[in-house]
């Protein structure tokens, strides 16, 4: 059993259950991330900014070739919320429009609908969006608090997704002053993932170890072996080694067996669990949000377009 202090907030109020909400959100990313490295060929860098173009000008797909190009967003902007440095980003922008997915209007970059019309891009949308809507599922199912749903209003799968692509960009702004940038956190919420598969699996063991109060005993996390993190993630197993050995030297990771583990004390530090309070708080904040589309929070399920994604396999 892992020997760490107890997490007691400041106040009285009833502990949040923020171990559930970070794992969902971890597993969200990782499944939505691997597919998405993989249909863009271009590197989790690459994905990002192509994910923060399509949410900021996600244009009508209904109509004809160039006829709904959303609005423009400009490179500098991208940098800035991306916090990557200007020459990185407009290098894989020009890539972006070299492929055909974006296209340059006055003001910036917009993507395009005959690029996201692309089978493989199509199908990253969908599982995008079945993937948040198990989040929901799994928050209904482990009795963690939904918002009331709004009938009347008529819901569209688009709504899903960007919300989906929100809560993504919103971990990465809470989580600046605790991962060095967002392929440091993407190899962390992988791992993360990993370690915490048989509470996916679970149920009275993820609500047993529901929040910070009580550590997860280190026999039940499954350690992650450097090349299935690799391969998951779609990244060089050099870059993957040398990512993880500074996050082991900085005691974020703990090396278990032929794998790491998240550090349990690393995320009771106040300044992870202020981060990850912070996305528990965005989580229910966005979900609110969803509940004005129309979404079917009393069946969360029945939104599915083609079904609940499987679990991640990391093995």
């Amino acid at each position: 059993m892992s020997s760490l202090p107890r997490f007691v907030p400041a106040n009285a109020e009833e502990f949040p259950p923020i171990r559930i909400v970070t794992r969902l959100l971890a597993e969200m990313q990782t499944a939505i991330v691997a597919s998405g490295v993989r249909a863009l060929d271009g590197g989790l860098e690459r994905f990002a900014i192509f994910t923060l173009i399509v949410r900021q000008t996600m244009p009508d797909l209904g109509g004809d070739s160039g006829a709904n190009i959303g609005r423009a967003i400009s490179v500098y902007s991208l940098a800035s919320s991306m916090s990557q440095p200007y020459e990185t980003v407009r290098r894989h922008v020009n890539a972006l429009v070299e492929l055909g997915l974006c296209l340059r209007l006055e003001g910036g970059v917009a993507a395009t609908p005959d690029g996201l019309r692309l089978p493989a891009f199509a199908s990253l949308m969908i599982e995008t969006h079945d993937r948040f809507v198990r989040l929901i599922a799994d928050m209904a199912t482990l009795d963690l608090p939904l918002p009331r749903p709004r009938p009347g209003t008529s819901y569209d799968l688009r709504s899903g997704v960007q919300v989906a692509v929100d809560m993504m960009l919103a971990a990465v702004d809470t989580n600046r002053g605790t991962h060095e940038d967002i392929v440091e956190l993407a190899l962390f919420s992988t791992i993360l993932s990993g370690n915490l598969a048989r509470m996916a699996r679970d149920r009275a063991l993820a609500l047993k170890y529901r929040d910070q109060r009580e550590p997860v005993p280190d026999e039940l996390l499954d350690a992650m072996r450097i090349s299935v993190l690799a391969r998951v993630m779609g990244l060089p197993d050099t870059t993957v080694r040398r990512r993880v050995g500074v996050m082991v030297a900085e005691g974020k990771l703990i090396r278990k067996g032929s794998g790491v583990i998240i550090s349990q004390a690393w995320m009771n530090d106040d300044a992870c669990l202020a981060t990850s309070l912070a996305s528990y708080r965005n989580t229910r904040r966005l979900l609110e949000r969803m509940a004005t589309t129309g979404f079917p929070f009393q069946a969360p399920a029945s939104a599915y377009v083609i079904g609940r994604p499987a679990d991640m396999v990391f093995a």
